[in-house]
């Protein structure tokens, strides 16, 4: 009956049907675009030279256009290669784009979600001067804005990961580590200064489960409290978390967009095209869609992408929540 209410609202089985259809095309990237050179995979395809630095419209052979290539590029899974007047495939980098953006997404929102998660639970279960500091201190993480953490962070310990002529062996370790895994020092920072909101939310849920009948029966009986939690309280307090995390995927991916956009860095490919696109966006002659193809695509594929992870979780809410299902 739960599955058949939640399928009944046409919001939650537009969240279906989109977040669906990213994950076919990020699936069916090597069908849909296939890779040129496949002992060397790439987000990006280069198609030639124009020493205008002018996109060009779409063609047969570049069916949404192309855009040139800018030189610094982030050090991971990208390859940077030839000089400025090169050019991208526009459509080759929006469907492995959607790799990159289901990637970064996922990865970020579960170990954000875990860690919040953890720190919650444990603050909400064991309580008193312990459960207080650790919510001071997520009080704090929350009073830090995130775009000047996430410099802060960079500048500190990943200055030189992202330069594009800097030697694999001056990389300091953790640099060079992560250099190897293809894990962006943005996934790092952000996952540092995003989980207060699951930790507070399993906070407030379990220090109120703690004190109920079942718990305290469960205590009478002589439950350990690694039972009570994981198998007790986790279970009835998740329901929070697991919404936020679906929302989060999709805002997650267009604040890492926005990141690339204004020059802190990062690797979610849409953003790299956008940064290439910003020249373009105001054409010849003050015409807004003169190169529409070098932001219109990558653009509502952002906005398609996280009003599907919006849905969604508004519809797990539905779903998982007893007091909205009523």
């Amino acid at each position: 009956m739960t599955i058949r209410r939640f399928w009944s609202i046409w919001q939650n089985r537009l969240a279906v049907v989109i977040t669906a259809l990213f994950v076919v095309v990020a699936l069916a990237a090597p069908i849909l675009a296939p890779q040129p050179d496949p002992a060397n995979p790439s987000y990006f395809k280069v198609v030639g030279q124009n020493f205008q630095r002018i996109p060009e419209p779409p063609s047969e052979e570049n069916i949404l256009g192309t855009v040139p290539q800018i030189t610094n590029l982030p050090m991971f899974g990208f390859i940077p290669g030839q000089d400025a007047s090169y050019r991208w495939d526009v459509y080759f980098s929006l469907i492995w784009g959607t790799r990159s953006a289901l990637r970064f997404g996922l990865l970020v929102t579960l170990a954000t979600a875990v860690l919040g998660v953890i720190l919650g639970a444990l603050s909400g279960y064991i309580g008193g001067w312990f459960g207080g500091l650790l919510m001071r201190i997520t009080d704090a993480f929350l009073t830090f804005p995130p775009i000047a953490a996430v410099w802060l962070i960079r500048r500190l310990f990943f200055q030189q990961i992202n330069n594009p002529f800097m030697m694999p062996e001056l990389l300091r370790p953790w640099e060079l580590l992560l250099a190897r895994w293809q894990i962006d020092p943005v996934m790092i920072a952000l996952v540092m200064f995003s989980w207060m909101p699951y930790a507070r939310l399993v906070n407030s849920t379990i220090s109120q489960l703690k004190t109920t009948e079942y718990i305290q029966a469960a205590e009478s009986i002589g439950a350990s409290h690694a039972r009570i939690l994981f198998r007790h309280l986790l279970p009835n307090a998740i329901t929070p978390a697991i919404v936020l995390a679906a929302r989060d995927v999709g805002g997650l991916v267009i604040m890492a967009s926005a990141f690339i956009f204004i020059g802190i860095g990062g690797n979610v490919v849409w953003g790299v095209i956008l940064v290439t696109a910003r020249d373009y966006v105001i054409g010849i002659g003050g015409n807004p869609l003169r190169y529409w193809w070098t932001f219109v695509p990558v653009t509502s594929a952002l906005i398609l992408f996280s009003i599907g992870w919006n849905l969604l979780g508004d519809g797990l809410n539905t779903l998982l929540n007893p007091r909205a299902r009523r």
